[in-house]
């Protein structure tokens, strides 16, 4: 993919703004992470409801499906941060009835659609953003109490994924990765992005061993591999989506780089990866 002079400065600057906005409320703590998360979950919720109501001619409820996306994030983020309680998971009940009983009412000729479209935000946006609770939380040196290593890390390597397959793809890209969805990617560019993540965890862990509690590498090089796979996958998923609805970018939130899903597709599929090899770690070892 190439831009213009003005569109990759419009595009760096951005990414640095966001890259920066995202590692202070990680490292400022679980306030500011909760928040960020919710934040997140949100406006990405709202644009792919918008996305959908104009596209697939259905009658989403944006409202409705924020609301519930944001219990159902605070029912698994709370409890993941040991503060669980009936009051998140009863009021996410309660909004999941709402949505059912709002299509009696609204006399549109598809109901299933307007169902579904509402409350698909939840696996795919609520879900992933709340189990970066479960990393932050559960597979910390002392579970149960904060830890930024795992979240920040997953995201270096989601931006060392990233940057790599844009440099190497837009330099000896010539080989197309998946034509069909995504006729820019090649495998030159995937390569590069892999190898690019592979060699910071590698850097990682020999400079700062202490923050990943002294694990063995292959720990973190099991998860820089499972970060550029689902990664990939996440990127392809999202413009699967974007090619049924027949638009470019997601949104315009984001100067250069489009919407909210545009920014997160890789992490989408990603985060919920890793938290399973970190619990499979958990449990078998």
């Amino acid at each position: 993919m190439h831009y213009s002079g003005v569109d990759f400065l419009k595009r760096t600057i951005t990414a640095l703004l966001f890259a920066s906005v995202m590692l202070f409320c990680i490292l400022k703590g679980k306030m500011w992470f909760t928040g960020l998360f919710a934040l997140c979950t949100l406006l990405a919720t709202v644009e792919f409801t918008g996305l959908s109501n104009r596209y697939k001619k259905c009658n989403a409820s944006p409202i409705w499906s924020a609301v519930t996306a944001l219990l159902f994030y605070g029912a698994i983020a709370y409890t993941a941060a040991g503060k669980g309680s009936l009051l998140w998971f009863s009021s996410f009940i309660l909004s999941l009835i709402i949505v059912f009983v709002r299509e009696i009412y609204t006399k549109h000729p598809g109901p299933m659609a307007d169902i579904a479209y509402t409350l698909f935000p939840i696996l795919y946006i609520a879900l992933p953003y709340a189990l970066l609770s479960v990393l932050a939380y559960r597979f910390s040196s002392d579970p149960g109490t904060y830890s930024a290593t795992i979240p920040l890390t997953l995201f270096i390597f989601l931006w060392c994924n990233d940057v790599g397959a844009y440099c190497v793809g837009c330099t000896i890209g010539r080989h197309k990765l998946f034509e069909r969805i995504s006729p820019k990617k090649t495998w030159e560019g995937s390569t590069g992005g892999a190898l690019l993540t592979i060699a910071a965890a590698i850097l990682l862990y020999r400079f700062l061993p202490h923050l990943y509690n002294y694990q063995p590498i292959w720990v973190w090089l099991g998860m820089a591999f499972i970060t550029v796979l689902f990664g990939t996958w996440g990127d392809l998923f999202e413009s699967l989506l974007k090619r049924e609805m027949g638009i470019k970018d997601s949104g315009h939130i984001l100067p250069g780089h489009g919407g909210m899903l545009d920014r997160f597709d890789s992490a989408l599929l990603a985060i919920p990866a890793v938290t399973v090899w970190f619990s499979a770690i958990t449990i078998f070892l």
